[in-house]
């Protein structure tokens, strides 16, 4: 598994940077990149929902927790990638799944 130490590194983080970039957006209202399907394009900046329609924030939450995971995992040395207990991976994974049902139960109450 020592050739996969830095996989383990994307692995962990990138639930996490992808929860922050949701959580970020949702009680701040900062994205860095929308894709407005009425207007074809992706935009830093809010447009107006008159005449460019909602817009969808899944590309810049998939793409920033991508590059952050990325170059993190590519930063990280081997030796502390490889001393990252793979229970880790599962337990975090597992904490999200938690975070993202208690956050989502508003729809079924």
């Amino acid at each position: 598994m020592k050739r996969y130490a830095s996989f383990k590194v994307f692995s962990l983080l990138f639930g996490v940077v992808y929860m922050g970039l949701f959580w970020l957006n949702e009680f701040y209202g900062i994205a860095f990149l929308r894709y407005y399907p009425v207007l074809g394009g992706f935009y830093n900046e809010r447009q107006p929902p008159e005449t460019a329609g909602p817009a969808i924030l899944w590309y810049f939450w998939l793409f920033g927790a991508l590059a952050v995971s990325l170059l993190v995992s590519l930063v990280v040395p081997r030796r502390l990638a490889e001393r990252i207990p793979h229970n880790w991976i599962w337990m975090v994974s597992a904490a999200l799944m938690v975070a993202i049902l208690v956050y989502e139960r508003r729809w079924f109450y």
